[in-house]
């Protein structure tokens, strides 16, 4: 062990609400990119599943992304 990690203990959990209220913060800004993409992959799935495809191209390429790769 080197010696500036001697004397470092693990991080303790906060115990003052508003710390507790900040670390939650923190991690939900962090997560929401990530979020925010699988809302967008799901609310492009129910648009496309409640309209018609009228161009015989994209109807094609949307069958092919909701079959998974046979490999």
């Amino acid at each position: 062990m080197e010696p500036h990690e001697r004397g470092r203990m693990a991080k303790q959990p906060s115990t003052h609400p508003f710390q507790v209220m900040e670390e939650e913060a923190q991690h939900a800004f962090l997560e929401w990119p990530v979020w925010l993409v699988l809302r967008e992959k799901e609310l492009a799935a129910y648009l496309a599943a409640d309209r018609p495809q009228t161009n015989p191209r994209a109807a094609q390429i949307a069958r092919a992304d909701d079959q998974p790769d046979k490999e």
